[in-house]
């Protein structure tokens, strides 16, 4: 059920945006889904994607009954990005990069220059939750995709779905988003549409990854997306996810473990179940000693230099913040625990029933569902 699985850069969400970006005439450097070209050969006058948070491969099989609108129209399932969290994998999206290239590896990476763990979404300090006043779009900075179609095809109209905690001009409700989606793919011309909805993965958060308020919301939006498919015309759509979720059995504190934050220069960073390891001097060995006794069974480490030659982020050119954000080894999850930190009367975040971001298939793998109309 937690076995191990890494991204597969050649057959993932990576070649969701590639596929749309080479459909309208933008060059790629990176693989396309052959199953998206081929529905894109139509021609189709209106592309929606649309991305659904946590709905992983594990989540979609378990919660939908066998004749769902959603899973007649599945297609494939596909790996997400490394690590499979929602700030590494939407940028994804958004800029049809691997994460080695756009370098958003985390919710919260570590920024020297600062000496801060900050939320690269929000600018907030990842522990007092503070505006740091960082804008991290600038340090970060990456062309989005409707740049890319609207120099390579400027008659495409480029539209933004979000739910309005994202964008002001935003929806409240995944009916609300669906209708807009609707009006979108009214409009005269060639439309191409982004939809990103935060369900399942806040529900599954606070609620657990299979509890019965995840059932009911999964299966309303399954109803939801089938009567929008009805009203649809000349409309390819292509649903998928970010990342999936894996249950949460148990959350251990750290600080509570001299042995393992003594050997720390750095806090706990990055994401739920990964972070980068930032070693004091000399404490290589003490660490670990200190890995093995207390979370060997539940993690894994990555040594710095490994991160990079197994191209773990994925190929092309290295954004030079990443080699900031690793420390000495990556620490990822590959069991049912997170990990936490209390620093002061702060904590590395809250005690979250079901979470993402390690290296199982249950985070990882994600469905390809794609229909036309």
């Amino acid at each position: 059920m937690n076995s191990v699985c890494f991204p597969d850069y050649d057959h993932s969400i990576l070649g969701i945006p590639n596929s749309v970006l080479n459909h309208y005439g933008v060059q790629t450097e990176y693989a396309t889904l052959p199953l998206i070209d081929e529905a894109l050969q139509t021609n189709p006058k209106n592309v929606v994607v649309w991305i659904l948070d946590g709905f992983g491969w594990d989540l979609f099989q378990k919660i939908l009954p066998p004749k769902a609108f959603l899973k007649y129209h599945i297609k494939d399932k596909i790996s997400s990005v490394f690590p499979p969290t929602t700030t590494a994998a939407t940028t994804t999206y958004y800029s049809g990069l691997p994460p080695a290239v756009h370098g958003w590896i985390g919710w919260s990476p570590y920024f020297p220059e600062y000496n801060k763990s900050i939320e690269l979404f929000t600018g907030k300090d990842n522990y007092t939750s503070e505006n740091t006043g960082v804008n991290t779009f600038q340090k970060l900075p990456y062309t989005h995709i409707f740049d890319k179609i609207r120099a390579a095809a400027p008659s495409v109209s480029c539209h933004e779905v979000f739910p309005k905690k994202i964008r002001t001009d935003g929806v409240d409700t995944f009916e609300e988003q669906c209708q807009k989606i609707l009006k979108y793919t009214q409009c005269t011309g060639q439309q191409f549409i982004l939809a990103y909805w935060p369900d399942p993965d806040h529900t599954c958060h606070y609620e657990g990854t299979y509890d019965k308020s995840v059932q009911k919301l999964v299966r309303h939006m399954n109803h939801e997306i089938h009567k929008l498919y009805r009203k649809l015309k000349d409309t390819l759509v292509i649903i998928s996810a970010d990342h999936g979720h894996v249950p949460v059995e148990s959350v251990f504190y750290i600080d509570t473990c001299p042995e393992i934050t003594e050997c720390l220069r750095i806090p706990l960073n990055l994401d739920d179940r990964v972070s980068a390891i930032f070693l004091k001097e000399g404490k290589e060995s003490a660490f670990l000693k200190a890995f093995d006794t207390y979370l060997k069974s539940d993690f894994t480490l990555i040594k710095r230099d490994e991160v990079f030659s197994q191209n773990l982020f994925g190929i092309g050119p290295l954004n030079p913040r990443i080699k900031d954000f690793i420390g000495d080894y990556l620490l990822v999850a590959t069991g049912t625990r997170i990990l936490r930190q209390r620093v002061g009367n702060t904590v590395s975040g809250p005690e979250f029933k079901s979470a993402h971001a390690g290296l199982t298939r249950r985070e990882m793998i994600v469905p390809l569902i794609l229909f036309k109309k």
